[in-house]
C-alpha cells in the first residue's frame, strides 16, 4: 500500500485561514496584509486560475465588492451562492483589503492550467487505448489531484466525467 497515490497534501488548508483572515473585521490589518500576500504567492505558485477567478474577480469575486479590484467595467453581480460559506467571516465578504484582479495573470494562469489538463487527457486517451485499468485510474487520480490542487469549485462529475462501469 505504500505505492497508493497520496491526497491529502490538497487543497492547502491554510487557505481557507488567510481568506477568514481577510474577511475577519477583527484581524489586524498587518495580518491581513500577510494573509493577501500569502494566498496571492500561492496562487502564482502552484497556478490556481479558479481559486484566484472565486476570489478575485472585480465582478464575481468574494473578496471585492463589484467593480472592486480593477478599473474594470462594472456589472450586475451573478447571485452569489459560495461554497467558501465557511472560508468568510461575515455574511459580507468585502474585505478592507481588497485582491488586485490582474487580467494578464489570470489568462497566464488559465492557460497554465489548460497545457497541464491536456497533458493528463493524452495520458489518460493514451491509458485507455493501450493499457489497463490501473493505469487508467491512475490517470484519472492525477486528474483529481490537479483540480483539488487549483481549488475548482466544479462538482467531481464535471471535472472527472461519469463514473467508470463496475469491473465484471
Amino acid at each position: 500500500m505504500g505505492s497508493d497515490p497520496q491526497y491529502a497534501k490538497w487543497p492547502l488548508l491554510p487557505l481557507a485561514q488567510h481568506v477568514f483572515t481577510l474577511t475577519n473585521s477583527y484581524a489586524t490589518r498587518p495580518a491581513q496584509q500577510l494573509a493577501a500576500r500569502n494566498l496571492q504567492d500561492a496562487i502564482s505558485e502552484h497556478k490556481m486560475a479558479p481559486l484566484y477567478r472565486h476570489l478575485a474577480h472585480p465582478i464575481e469575486g468574494i473578496l471585492n465588492a463589484v467593480g472592486e479590484g480593477s478599473a474594470s467595467t462594472i456589472g450586475k453581480p451573478p447571485s452569489r451562492k459560495s461554497s467558501a460559506v465557511g472560508m468568510i467571516a461575515s455574511k459580507s465578504a468585502s474585505s478592507s483589503i481588497p485582491m488586485a484582479w490582474d487580467e494578464a495573470l489570470y489568462k497566464s494562469l488559465k492557460a497554465d492550467n489548460d497545457r497541464e489538463l491536456d497533458e493528463i487527457q493524452k495520458e489518460e486517451d493514451e491509458a485507455v487505448e493501450k493499457a489497463g485499468d490501473t493505469e487508467i485510474q491512475a490517470a484519472r487520480g492525477k486528474r483529481a489531484e490537479f483540480w483539488a490542487r487549483v481549488v475548482t469549485r466544479y462538482p467531481l462529475t464535471t471535472v472527472l466525467g461519469p463514473p467508470s462501469p463496475p469491473l465484471t
